[in-house]
């Protein structure tokens, strides 16, 4: 696999490069176990997934993932990823994605945009215990929102844009009232307290995609490319080092991007593999990318 992945790190690293140059992304990060020598234990790694797919509002750029692996989940990882990268990023509420938003970042602050479904989410786990009429309540509002995005998927971007400012802007507008008017009620200390504060604290990020129509509603794009490295978790149990977690990454986001792009891994790796070793030019390695390798004929 070591041997695997050096061949296939360029590729990898154009990867990247394709997505740097994006502008709008996803980001999110999940365990990864690493063997930790001489202490007969795992210690916690992070592979964070950097995702793209403007397939919802007709963009051309084709869909891809790259996953980075890092000891930790510092802000300092973020910021080491996405030097270079100053368009938009939907993230869920994780404060360690806050520095890429400052001003003075070098080479300009990055746009914020926040997801909807962690915000739900808060108020699906209070309601589904039962006896919580403003979650109950919450979840219909938050869902008359979800309808409207779901007649306007796969429209244009300034559609989008269109609509949800003449539908969506009222219900959002209405809803921060609402919340405002619940919050007066309860105690500070309560659990619905807590899960309109994260809402009203998020706001901006939150209501970004009112007025951007390439901007999703939540980040479930990325949640979907962090579901099959949870599965091979649960499968290969842990990474054998550091390395092996770098490893892991390169080979995850290769064979990830094929299938976001209808591509079979194991013919495309047979393939580039076997053009990488016999000295495929480093001019044409757009030629191996896996969304160019969808479009050559059967």
């Amino acid at each position: 696999m070591g041997f695997g992945a050096a061949e296939l790190e360029p590729l990898y690293a154009r990867l990247i490069q394709h997505l740097m140059r994006s502008t709008k992304l996803f980001c999110d990060e999940t365990r990864c176990p690493v063997l930790d020598p001489g202490r007969g234990k795992t210690k916690t790694g992070y592979l964070w997934a950097v995702a793209r797919d403007d397939r919802p509002w007709g963009g051309s750029d084709p869909p891809a993932v790259a996953y980075h692996y890092a000891p930790g989940r510092g802000g300092e990882h973020a910021r080491t990823m996405f030097a270079g990268f100053n368009g938009v990023l939907q993230v869920d509420g994780y404060d360690g994605y806050n520095g890429l938003a400052d001003p003075v970042r070098a080479g300009g602050p990055v746009t914020l945009a926040y997801c909807w479904s962690h915000f739900r989410r808060r108020f699906y786990d209070l309601a589904k215990g039962g006896n919580a009429p403003i979650a109950s309540a919450a979840l219909d509002k938050i869902g008359a929102l979800y309808g409207i995005e779901a007649e306007v998927r796969c429209q244009s971007a300034d559609t989008r844009r269109a609509v949800r400012q003449e539908r969506t802007r009222p219900l959002v507008d209405a809803l921060k009232t609402w919340l405002g008017e619940q919050l007066a009620k309860l105690p500070r200390s309560s659990e619905t307290a807590e899960a309109i504060r994260y809402g009203t604290n998020h706001w901006n990020g939150l209501t970004r995609f009112l007025d951007d129509g390439r901007i999703e509603i939540d980040s479930n794009t990325v949640e979907r490319s962090i579901r099959p490295i949870a599965l091979n978790r649960k499968n290969a149990l842990f990474a054998g080092s550091d390395e092996g977690g770098a490893n892991w990454a390169i080979v995850a986001s290769l064979i990830e991007t094929c299938k976001l792009n209808g591509v079979n891994p194991h013919a495309w790796l047979t393939d580039t593999l076997t053009k990488l070793v016999n000295g495929w030019p480093a001019s044409k390695i757009d030629d191996l990318m896996p969304w160019a390798y969808a479009k050559i004929p059967n």
